[in-house]
């Protein structure tokens, strides 16, 4: 038995099994995904002291664009893109989200369609009135263009509404990432606005109110079950299948592992259904 055990030990040994990782290391991309990593890197790193890792939240398409320049070695996502985006890099799913659309308090509303949103983002609908409201001008509040989440919403209510040569309304308030859009559309009278599910506290703590889409609620359940329209994934993008042992291949394993997938959790996104 013990010859058996310092056998397997060598073996551990001389895979790297119990290798700590070092070196210093540049992640970035999505807003969305930002909690996710923070909280998924100080942990990591208290797991590998060695390790110095830093993620700068630019976007999901700046991001995108940052790790197949090799300025950065891995990038979050809270856009499917497709495989000519894409490129040589590699899309792993670490979470689930939804989309909260979500509006100032004086809005008198409570349910919105997904065509009518559609027409609210491409300009065709400026009125409250003509969705049930009262007679007031809707300000749109979109994202940035380097937003995943603004691909995400254009491609789940323009795209699946109009075809794919629909655009935005350039008549809109156009913010950097979720948590202004928050404020934004909590201190905005007549407001409409969009952000990850985990960000829709933000809103309602500041008097502003949640729609129901096609009349489901973006619950956890209803996510998951794919119900809630405007349900999402969450990516980690690399360049590439990354190498066995590498840094960024243990950062992706650790956020797949229940330890990571609790931290998803903690930070108010959905884990991946157990198979």
């Amino acid at each position: 038995m013990k010859r058996l055990f310092s056998i397997a030990l060598a073996a551990a040994i001389a895979t790297g099994a119990f290798a700590q990782l070092s070196g210093t290391y540049t992640f970035g991309g999505s807003t969305t995904v930002a909690p996710i990593a923070y909280a998924a890197i100080e942990q990591f790193q208290k797991d590998n002291p060695g390790l110095k890792i830093s993620y700068e939240a630019t976007g999901s398409g700046a991001g995108l664009k940052a790790l197949l320049a090799g300025e950065i070695s891995l990038s979050g996502s809270s856009a499917e893109w497709s495989a000519s985006d894409l490129q040589d890099a590699k899309a792993t799913v670490i979470a689930l989200d939804g989309m909260s659309v979500v509006v100032n308090k004086n809005v008198k509303l409570s349910n919105v369609t997904i065509a009518n949103l559609a027409k609210v983002y491409h300009g065709d609908i400026t009125n409250w009135k003509d969705l049930g409201g009262q007679d007031m001008k809707i300000v749109v509040v979109n994202r940035d263009e380097a937003s995943g989440t603004y691909a995400s919403f254009w491609e789940l209510v323009c795209q699946a509404s109009f075809g794919k040569k629909v655009a935005y309304t350039k008549d809109a308030i156009v913010t950097k990432e979720n948590g202004e859009v928050a404020a934004k559309v909590a201190s905005t009278p007549g407001s409409i606005g969009y952000v990850g599910m985990a960000f829709a506290d933000q809103v309602e703590k500041a008097g502003g109110r949640r729609l129901l889409v096609n009349g489901v609620k973006d619950t956890v359940p209803n996510v998951i079950s794919k119900k809630y329209p405007l349900a999402r994934s969450l990516f980690i993008l690399t360049k590439g299948d990354p190498a066995q042992g590498s840094v960024e291949k243990s950062f992706i394993d650790f956020i797949l592992s229940d330890k990571g997938q609790a931290i998803v959790k903690s930070t108010d996104f959905i884990p991946l259904p157990k198979m």
